[in-house]
């Protein structure tokens, strides 16, 4: 038995999403199929908090599919921290009959078959899934793109001046864009594939994005910024 086998059998849409076939790194990016996930946790920690709730939404041929999006609460196991209540505002007695994590996951799993995942601070939800999908005996697939340094990238190039770092709702309003219900996960999830479709929209339109320029982003952002300002043509540094 390998470390990924886990300590319960697989459900047959967990063995589905290990044997799906991903994208190379060379597909132009409106050629990919994308997941984009949002979860809601019970704490910070990845090691003692849980996912509580996710909503995922599937993006082809630079269209958010909303007709296919996946919702779902998870009942957890340990108590929740109450600055996340405060934030999310799911108690335990809203989710005391949500499915367990073996069942409540099947549909996130489904809706991620397949794709690439993206995420705002994608970080957060890599740091998650991987535990919550070795718990189920499977390994996350491919790279998670992250919106927080792609809508940063964008920032720069149309405006000239380095964005610092914003919330998910400062980058969307930043960008132009509405702001869905902030700190639920079918909000968040709507706001974070518009801002994706935006930002990677205009990037494209510059420079030939592929899925392997999109996982760059955040070395492509540290380059912009350790050279920031632009020196100007003409004119000595200093």
């Amino acid at each position: 038995m390998t470390r990924w086998s886990g300590r319960r059998a697989r459900t047959a849409q967990a063995r589905a999403y290990a044997r799906a076939r991903m994208p190379s790194p060379r597909t132009p990016w409106r050629e990919a199929r994308y997941c984009v996930v949002d979860l809601e946790l019970s704490g910070l920690d990845p090691r003692r908090s849980e996912i509580i709730a996710f909503a995922a939404l599937p993006v082809e041929d630079g269209r958010v599919r909303l007709d296919s999006a996946a919702f779902g609460l998870v009942r957890p196991t340990r108590p929740m921290a109450e600055s996340a209540i405060r934030v999310h505002g799911l108690r335990a007695a809203d989710l005391a009959d949500a499915p367990g994590l073996a069942h409540a996951l099947d549909p996130l799993l489904e809706a991620m078959t397949g794709r690439v995942l993206v995420a705002h601070h994608a970080a957060v939800e890599r740091a998650f899934l991987t535990r919550a999908l070795r718990w189920l005996g499977v390994r996350l697939r491919g790279p998670v793109l992250d919106t927080e340094p792609l809508a940063r990238i964008w920032l720069a190039e149309r405006d000239g001046e380095m964005p610092r770092r914003m919330t998910l709702s400062d980058l969307a309003l930043a960008c132009n864009l509405p702001v869905h219900s902030p700190h639920t996960a079918t909000g968040d999830a709507l706001t974070t594939a518009q801002l994706f479709l935006v930002a990677v929209s205009q990037l494209d339109a510059r420079r030939p994005e592929t899925l392997r320029s999109l996982c760059r982003a955040r070395t492509r952002l540290a380059d912009i910024e350790a050279h920031w300002p632009p020196r100007r043509e003409g004119l000595p540094p200093g």
